[in-house]
């Protein structure tokens, strides 16, 4: 598959992906509208994707999050394979992702640092 087709395929999985989440499709305690998928990043082959989940939520609660969406990926991939229309679904794994939380902090740290008037 060449990166063009990989690039609109994983920006349509997110799409629909996050159509699901809002539409409170997936019935897992530990999922609800308060995440937000960051990235998918599709194999060469099409035969997996990596999606990346995020939130303003802690580490321990994104962490559960995650184990909510990889004990419902079968079922996310067979709605990807009737929204999508493909050959082959690519099959879902998902990842944290903590960097929504790693440039809060980063924009702390610059608030702290205290540079005189004199520059």
């Amino acid at each position: 598959m060449d990166e063009m087709r990989r690039e609109r395929l994983a920006h349509r999985i997110v799409e629909e992906l996050s159509d699901l989440l809002l539409r409170g499709e997936i019935k897992d305690p530990r999922v609800n509208s308060f995440y937000s998928f960051s990235y998918c990043r599709v194999a060469r082959d099409g035969a997996s994707a990596r999606v990346g989940v995020s939130s303003f939520l802690d580490h321990a609660t994104l962490d559960r999050a995650v184990e909510g969406f990889n004990s419902a990926a079968g079922y996310l991939q067979s709605r990807l394979g009737k929204a999508i229309r493909l050959r082959s679904t690519p099959r879902l794994y998902f990842v944290a992702d903590h960097s929504i939380e790693e440039g809060h902090d980063v924009i702390r740290k610059i608030n702290e640092l205290h540079i005189p008037d004199d520059e």
